[in-house]
């Protein structure tokens, strides 16, 4: 078994696998560090209300960027041909900027009848902001798959820096001016957007190499032999969003804004740094199962590489004291500890088999990844309807320990996949 490992370990540090994890990895980390290092200051400026309007606002973009790309950035690193690829990019924008444009009609229509957003309220206009926010992250999601295929790792990992340099600074100098209570809303757009430009390399110039009376054409080929991650990636994309999520509903209901804005803090400082650097492993893995000639091999070695990576990323916040939270945020914030450590469960689960679950997509057996996602939100539900009227701390452990189980279930999924999709 030792030996096993050392073997593992060699193979993996030694491979263009592990060298392209690091470039990416690696500008995630800084990206992460440069708001983590300003949070004492944002947690004096911003209150945890303020804190849980920007999670509401950020849960809205989110899953609506979701469906409107159509999904079909998740298949640009499967086709042979570059332009294939670049025109599934291009299908993929057209649906971003068509859906999007759909809301922000919708949004004038409900301006017209006077319906009232009471979490934005005094600053209803920052709902304009809606359809920008989507586009951003939609159009950076599909420049981060084009730069996937690409391999251009180093100028993915620059986009990380390029958005956490800007947006939390930004943030904080709207702080100074009459719109503060929204200023991390408007850092956060500037930041996406700054992102999005140093991606944009390449494609339209690959998209032009196709003959134009033939676009057409190409697009219906393509979209038919991708249709499955329109049919079952897209809703299980926005399930697994609303299961990630569905929590703050939860606690915006029974436990009000502020215990939100806690909730959402205690997420930036390890959930979401785990969250993007999990995707990022996850990226990497994706491109590399695609070329691999031993497939299996590679799902057990990254496996044991991320189990490492996440115990070595958790295991601290069981040993941090409360009080240094008190110390380094401010007395508001004093739950933030204790809600890292409920949560450290399932976002070790998740960070793990996250990674591992592109072996569905590429085998295109993707009704499998959409049957699990309805199991886990059907089963998040009835969950969060025995337990009402538990406390916050309760609340979470549950939540944790159900969803860290769901997440070892998915990982199983992805291994038999990939091992059955290899003998046929």
């Amino acid at each position: 078994m030792i030996h096993f490992f050392k073997k593992t370990y060699h193979e993996v540090v030694s491979s263009n696998y592990f060298k392209n994890l690091f470039v990416l990895t690696s500008g995630v980390g800084l990206a992460q560090l440069i708001p983590f290092l300003l949070l004492p200051i944002l947690t004096r400026f911003f209150t945890p209300t303020d804190f849980g309007v920007f999670a509401v606002f950020m849960a809205i973009i989110q899953l609506l960027a979701i469906p409107m790309t159509l999904r079909l950035e998740m298949a640009v690193v499967l086709p042979k041909k570059d332009t294939d690829a670049a025109l599934l990019c291009f299908m993929s924008l057209v649906s971003l900027v068509f859906f999007s444009l759909l809301s922000l009609l919708s949004l004038f229509v409900c301006d017209l009848l006077d319906l009232n957003f009471d979490v934005f309220s005094g600053f209803e206009w920052v709902l304009y902001l809606i359809p920008v926010g989507i586009v951003m992250l939609g159009v950076y999601n599909i420049l981060y798959s084009w730069n996937n295929r690409l391999e251009l790792y180093q100028r993915m990992s620059y986009s990380h820096i390029l958005h956490s340099t800007f947006s939390t600074p930004v943030a904080i100098g709207f702080y100074f001016t009459p719109i503060k209570p929204v200023a991390l809303i408007i850092g956060q757009v500037i930041g996406r957007c700054l992102a999005c430009i140093l991606l944009f390399n390449n494609l339209i110039k690959t998209i032009q190499k196709v003959p134009y009376d033939t676009i057409s054409s190409h697009c219906f080929s393509l979209l038919k032999e991708y249709r499955k991650f329109i049919i079952f990636e897209a809703p299980h994309s926005v399930l697994n969003f609303l299961s990630q999520k569905y929590i703050l509903g939860v606690f915006t209901a029974f436990f009000g804004m502020m215990t939100v804005g806690i909730f959402d803090l205690a997420d930036k400082i390890i959930g979401k740094p785990l969250g993007i650097l999990s995707n990022s492993f996850k990226t990497v893995f994706y491109k590399r199962l695609t070329t691999a000639k031993d497939k299996l091999s590679i799902f057990k070695k990254s496996l044991f590489l991320i189990t490492f990576a996440s115990l070595f990323l958790t295991a601290p916040f069981y040993i941090v004291p409360d009080s240094f939270f008190i110390f380094l945020l401010g007395p508001e914030w004093a739950d933030t500890g204790k809600y890292i450590q409920l949560i450290c469960p399932l976002l070790f689960s998740r960070f793990i088999f996250n990674v591992v679950s592109p072996t569905i997509s590429y085998t295109l057996q993707n009704h499998f990844l959409l049957i699990w996602q309805i199991i886990y939100i059907i089963s998040l539900i009835l969950l969060f309807w025995f337990i009402a009227g538990y406390s916050v701390e309760n609340v979470l452990l549950y939540y944790a320990l159900f969803g860290a189980c769901m997440y070892a279930v998915l990982g199983m999924i992805s291994f038999i996949v990939l091992k059955n999709h290899i003998k046929n």
